[in-house]
């Protein structure tokens, strides 16, 4: 008997531990992501109540209005259309076909749901429609229009934040929706209506040698002083993909199968080959992608385009981009080192910012060596956000600390009172001042002496890094070109990314949409 009444004491404790343990989840839960449920846009309560109040406004940093409402109290957008396209993904429309704009992120204050409840009982007693706050966001309209403008044809996102206090000043998604007619968008294209800033997760190409130069500065000792050889492609084992430094290709050589491969036509054998070097007349197979491609028994890891540049310090290496200096870092330093240092910086992560919605950015340590270097130069299974690439660059700036992106600067209520004011929050904190510093250096360098020329401002220290996202093994798909920085300087603490499609080198096309954005901003006073 005794043994039966203890059998049942245990298992009442672990009932009772279950049903603790299910409470304590729920709260979790409802503390993680009740807002996100709430904010959902087929909730079916946040829909009924649409058709109750009259929204309040959504206000951009400068009071400006990006959505009112018109004399019959329904939601109405700003006349501009330049300017709605702009801010059509920050926005979001009164449909619900849009995810993670403020018309649903911040329905709680737009649909009066924050509202003193005695308000709202008289408003039902009297018959009048219950009224809910305007949001004042911290983007800039204007800077904002001027950045897809700037974008010209190119789909793609640019994102502009205050390094110091996480303000995002602009969040342009490329093409963008006219929320006035965003029932013709219903059976449309739905990339019109997929917000790239935050949702878009593309391969960061050479901007994630930012991740690679960290983890070098934290892990590598001496990485500052130390010199490398980039004089040819790394060479791998086809199979095994496995490094062999002792297999060589020339630049001449490698230039040669790169040429055979666009045009089928076979380079004749060195009449004098180098017995260090690989057969002249191996097969060739089509590259992949123009950093890569297989010879015979062997794996290619080239530089873009081929262009290669001798000996090389990391400093140097980050400005030119260098892929050969880069692989080889990475295969020094090791795959669970260079993927701490990516967790450093987020990758991997699921953000629950109380602003906006902001989909993860993924980091894969390679299975072998080949891909342990192909990761470290942002190819591979990298992916990553323009939003999070603003982030990265804006810690760099902002001595090594990651602030939380802020889109709410505050709520004006119907008594217009300001509430829920803004408030700067540390996120993470992936660097040491010093190795912050370190990297703003070569930062600075790449735009004074390296790919990010076409981003420079006068009289102002501009630090950048260019990428250049190879995508597709068909040539005529274009690279995504890349370019994500900040300007280094107390008066203007202003970070930025710019992610373009298909657009070509991030030096040539991402760096001058970058320039001018941020001149843009410095203009406005930021």
């Amino acid at each position: 008997m005794k043994s039966i009444r203890g059998h049942l004491r245990v298992v009442a404790f672990l009932f009772i531990g279950m049903f603790v343990a299910l409470i304590l989840y729920f709260v979790y839960a409802v503390n993680t992501y009740g807002g996100r449920w709430f904010t959902n846009p087929y909730n079916t309560r946040l829909q009924q109540q649409k058709s109750n109040v009259v929204p309040g406004r959504i206000l951009d940093r400068n009071r400006k209005v990006l959505a009112g409402v018109d004399e019959e109290g329904n939601r109405a957008y700003a006349g501009d259309k330049d300017l709605r396209l702009a801010v059509s993904h920050v926005v979001g429309d009164n449909a619900g076909l849009t995810a993670g704009g403020v018309e649903s992120f911040q329905a709680r204050y737009l649909l009066g749901f924050d509202g003193n409840v005695f308000e709202r009982v008289f408003d039902q007693f009297t018959g009048e429609k219950t009224r809910g706050s305007d949001v004042v966001l911290t983007i800039d309209g204007e800077l904002s229009a001027a950045i897809e403008a700037a974008m010209g044809s190119n789909k793609g996102a640019v994102v502009v934040m205050n390094y110091r206090t996480g303000e995002v000043l602009a969040s342009v998604s490329r093409p963008g929706f006219d929320a006035k007619k965003i029932e013709d968008y219903a059976s449309a294209e739905e990339a019109a209506l997929v917000n790239r800033a935050t949702m878009g997760r593309y391969t960061p190409g050479s901007v994630f040698k930012i991740v690679t130069a960290a983890a070098a500065l934290r892990y590598l000792p001496g990485a500052d002083d130390k010199v490398w050889t980039c004089d040819g492609p790394m060479v791998f084992d086809a199979k095994t993909r496995h490094y062999l430094p002792d297999v060589h290709f020339s630049q001449e050589v490698d230039q040669a199968y790169r040429e055979e491969q666009k045009s089928g036509v076979r380079p004749q054998p060195s009449p004098t080959p180098d017995p260090n070097m690989p057969n002249a007349d191996l097969p060739v197979e089509s590259s992949a992608l123009d950093s890569g491609g297989t010879i015979g028994d062997y794996r290619l890891l080239r530089d873009y385009q081929s262009v290669y540049h001798g000996e090389t310090s990391l400093k140097r290496a980050f400005a030119v981009s260098c892929n050969h200096t880069f692989a080889q870092i990475a295969l020094e330093i090791g795959e669970d080192k260079l993927k701490k240092m990516a967790d450093e910086f987020a990758f991997d992560t699921d953000f629950m910012f109380p602003d906006l919605m902001l989909y993860a950015s993924r980091f894969e340590k390679g299975a072998n060596e080949y891909d342990v270097g192909w990761s470290a130069i942002g190819q591979y299974r990298d992916i990553a956000t323009p939003m999070h690439m603003c982030l990265i660059a804006a810690a760099v700036g902002n001595d090594g600390v990651m602030m939380e992106p802020k889109l709410l600067r505050g709520v004006v209520n119907t008594r217009n009172y300001m509430t829920n004011a803004l408030k700067p929050k540390v996120y993470k904190k992936p660097l040491t001042v010093e190795e912050a510093d370190k990297l703003a250096e070569y930062m600075r360098f790449c735009i004074t002496d390296g790919t990010g020329k076409s981003a420079s401002i006068k009289k102002l220290a501009v630090c950048g890094k260019t990428g250049t996202a190879e995508v597709s093994s068909d040539e005529n798909v274009g690279n995504h070109a890349w370019f994500t920085g900040f300007i280094d300087d107390p008066d203007h603490p202003i970070a930025i990314a710019v992610l373009l499609e298909h657009a070509g080198s991030g030096g040539g096309k991402a760096a001058p949409v970058a320039g001018e954005a941020l001149r843009k901003a410095v203009d406005l006073g930021y």
